[in-house]
């Protein structure tokens, strides 16, 4: 009897902190959608994918806290949707044209979008995030009324930035809103904070607007250089260069890439911006990717063969060049950081070579980034550039297209893409080439960025398998 007291209190203890993050219901999504109806609540609607790490990461570490189940379990309707493997999911991720997970909606009970936010949150920021969904449906009646005064013609600065206020806040496309707001603003007044801000929000590409942010940006760099607010305009401006590279993305006319990425050009250069993945993953956008890169894949992607095959012939000469004399470069300052660390520990000072260590640490990374992804990306255009090509395709041909995947490689050996590589060349009857290429990334590609114990893994079956 002691023994099954245990054990429901057990049972009863793990229950209750179960219960205690957020409950999703199981039921379907037309029947969430009727009770929270009923019950005048919002539906919170994850939007999720097996594969997704942010998405693993909200359910396992956000979604089973007290806060998240005290807040979201008192105020709305919540549901899980998977995008992929659920008929609802599929739906709902088709009706709210969701490309990026997880995405995290608030539906009324008419199944209309109150709010949304997308990608990972911490546990503050995800209440927080569920307030602003709770406050753009108190407003919903106002933003309504201000949706009728738009559509009848409505268009004057106050109440165009009232309405953007009220769309903003609620996570929805103010763009349309915005573009007739700064049809009325004179340049001067365009890096005024407000409008600094405003221009961020903008996701359609308008190549007037854009030229005049461009310039406005350049002129403003120039004449203060230090100036505190330049560097928020400077990264509002990317922010909206990123949203009309996006748009750019779709047209079938290579023209308006161009276009976007001349805009890229001038402002990076007037404006001492650097083309940087770190900073596009560390949320400044693809607008900082290199714009090379940014072309092929549009071509790629648009199978736009007589563009493509110069353009990575003539890109790839310059990556590997530039890499080397780089390489070069990086072994003398690490060589030359090396000898100053021996030297601070000799005499015993710590802080100063705990400071030159970090500083070793800090360019490894982010010329690590830089280079796998560089690495990485090109080595996977190869083969789309060997099957885009319309020359002889003779020995000479095969040869040049394994020397590619050597040298491409090679910018970053890694265990990640040595597997892939190794496999391209044995498809061309090139064992000792892969043979050398699984040895290169087993011997100093094991800890490159991006490498998972499932790619070591990977790395030495491969080997194994050759050495035969």
């Amino acid at each position: 009897m002691k023994r099954i007291l245990v054990l429901f209190v057990a049972w009863f203890a793990f229950s209750a902190a179960y219960a205690q993050g957020i409950e999703f219901r199981t039921e379907s999504y037309a029947e969430v959608l009727k009770m929270a109806k009923k019950q005048k609540k919002l539906v919170f609607v994850d939007i999720y994918t097996s594969w997704c790490g942010p998405c693993k990461h909200m359910a396992t570490n956000i979604f089973t806290r007290k806060e998240a189940g005290d807040f979201f379990n008192a105020h709305f309707l919540n549901m899980k949707l998977d995008a992929e493997k659920s008929a609802d999911g599929k739906a709902v991720a088709s009706r709210f044209q969701v490309s990026g997970y997880p995405t995290m909606l608030f539906l009324d009970g008419d199944g209309e979008l109150i709010y949304r936010m997308l990608g990972g949150r911490s546990l503050d920021q995800f209440v927080a995030e569920g307030q602003k969904a709770l406050d753009a449906y108190v407003a919903k009646p106002l933003l309504e009324k201000n949706a009728k005064l738009y559509a009848e013609g409505k268009r004057d600065k106050a109440f165009l930035l009232e309405y953007y206020a009220l769309k903003d806040k609620a996570g929805l496309d103010c763009s349309d809103i915005l573009l007739d707001y700064f049809a009325q603003v004179n340049d001067k007044e365009l890096l005024d904070s407000l409008n600094v801000a405003c221009i961020a929000k903008v996701t359609t590409y308008d190549p007037v607007l854009a030229k005049r942010w461009v310039k406005a940006v350049c002129q403003g760099v120039k004449a203060n250089p230090d100036k505190k607010s330049m560097g928020n305009a400077k990264k509002s401006l990317c922010s909206y260069l990123g949203a009309c590279l996006k748009d750019a993305a779709k047209s079938d006319d290579p023209k308006k890439m161009e276009e976007v990425l001349g805009l890229k050009a001038k402002l990076f250069d007037k404006a001492g911006i650097s083309e940087s993945v770190t900073m596009a993953t560390l949320g400044g956008g693809n607008i900082y990717i290199a714009s090379n890169l940014l072309r092929l894949d549009y071509y790629e992607h648009k199978h736009m063969k007589k563009l493509f095959v110069p353009l990575f012939e003539k890109y790839t000469r310059e990556v590997i060049e530039d890499y080397r004399k780089k390489a070069a470069e990086r072994e003398k300052t690490e060589a030359e950081l090396d000898k100053k660390m021996v030297e601070a520990k000799a005499v015993g000072d710590e802080k100063e070579y705990a400071a030159i260590k970090r500083m070793r640490g800090m360019i490894g990374l982010f010329s690590g980034m830089d280079d796998y992804y560089l690495s990485s990306q090109m080595v996977n255009y190869i083969e789309t550039y060997a099957g885009y090509y319309e020359g002889v395709k003779d020995r000479a041909f095969e040869d040049k297209i394994v020397s590619l995947y050597q040298d491409l490689h090679r910018i970053h050996p890694s265990v990640k893409t040595a597997v892939h590589v190794a496999n391209k060349l044995l498809e061309m009857d090139r064992r000792q080439e892969a043979l050398e290429e699984l040895e290169l990334a087993w011997d100093k590609g094991q800890n490159a960025m991006g490498a998972e114990p499932a790619d070591r893994e990977a790395c030495q079956k491969k080997l194994e398998e050759l050495r035969k």
